[in-house]
């Protein structure tokens, strides 16, 4: 699947998913949501995850059916997991130094539901050091775009 992220010239991104059959979604994006979903990218890149945000994507899920109420009870474990994991290297950007590796799966599980978290499987520090990488290139990949530029990216990332 292709990722495709445009930079609004004089308005919002849009996210648009290109599948291997040819069919597309697409949506407008807030301003925090093109490295949000660069994050995720890299996380289910790295930890091989297929039924998470681009993954059920891949599989013909609309960008607007995460919107839907309800939503979050029919997706997959590792759909919640991923977006917890994304929430937590979210909030990373914002501190002065990444979290130790016992802080990050802390703070992963502590966000988690409660009847989830024995279901967590902790990040490695060589999973963790990949996710920052790539999503560190894909950052600067996507902030070096002048507007109305497309950055696309092949799901999984390599």
């Amino acid at each position: 699947m292709l990722i495709q992220l445009k930079k609004g010239r004089d308005g919002p991104a849009t996210l648009a998913c290109v599948r291997a059959d040819g069919s597309r979604t697409w949506g407008k994006e807030h301003p925090f949501f093109p490295v949000h979903d660069l994050t995720h990218c890299a996380v289910e890149s790295v930890l091989g995850f297929d039924e998470a945000f681009f993954g059920l994507i891949a599989t013909g899920w609309d960008i607007d059916d995460f919107a839907k109420p309800r939503a979050s009870r029919s997706m997959p474990f590792q759909a919640i997991v991923a977006e917890h994991v994304v929430g937590v290297f979210d909030r990373e950007r914002s501190l002065p130094a990444p979290l130790t590796l016992a802080e990050f799966n802390e703070t992963v599980c502590a966000s988690l539901p409660p009847v989830q978290r024995d279901s967590f499987t902790p990040l490695t520090g060589t999973q963790v050091a990949q996710v920052r990488e790539l999503r560190r290139t894909l950052e600067t990949q996507w902030h070096a775009l002048p507007a109305g530029a497309t950055l696309v990216v092949e799901f999984p990332a390599s």
